[in-house]
């Protein structure tokens, strides 16, 4: 079976060998995003819980542009729905389980209404994460260091995968110019 293209316009490998470096090659990307990430948010003091920027940049990373984008947009999105729900949801949390049942039901509706069904999970996680772990914050404060911080995780994938992108092009052999 073929493995997928390391980067975008260049072939996936038909051997074990090139499986493996491709294999290794994603490991290291997804290492250095999740470092980096991790070591950059965690100097970031307005963020309380870094730890979810390199959750959400692993989440997002794929191996070409273009699906990292559209995986980092429901990312962001699912995430910006998800807090505010969630916001509202923990405000009245009281460890009313129907309450919490009732804030995941409106969060993945909404998301399908509004035609963005990738982000509906990631939507129902933020919800689930605001509403359900005890914090001594008030709501609105970790709904919106929620956002922030995975949203600086997706901003982490995407220029990392840019700078890739531009990488494998500059490197990419020129077609000869045709006579």
């Amino acid at each position: 079976m073929d493995a997928a293209p390391l980067a975008p316009g260049l072939a996936p490998p038909r051997t074990w060998q090139g499986t493996a470096k491709g294999a290794l090659l994603r490991g290291i990307g997804a290492a250095v995003v999740a470092i980096s990430c991790y070591a950059t948010a965690s100097h970031i003091s307005a963020f309380v819980e870094p730890y979810w920027a390199p959750i959400a940049a692993v989440v997002v990373l794929h191996s070409g542009l273009e699906a990292t984008k559209k995986a980092g947009l429901s990312r962001f999105f699912g995430t910006a729905l998800g807090s505010l729900i969630g916001w509202g949801s923990a405000a009245w949390w009281h460890q009313n389980l129907l309450l919490y049942g009732v804030a995941v039901l409106v969060a993945v509706s909404l998301c399908y209404l509004l035609r963005l069904e990738d982000a509906a999970r990631l939507c129902a996680v933020a919800v689930t994460v605001i509403t359900l772990i005890p914090r001594p914050a008030p709501p609105h404060v970790v709904a919106f260091h929620r956002f922030i911080e995975v949203s600086y995780g997706v901003a982490c994938a995407l220029l990392y995968t840019v700078a890739v992108d531009r990488l494998a092009r500059t490197l990419r052999p020129k077609a000869a110019p045709t006579p």
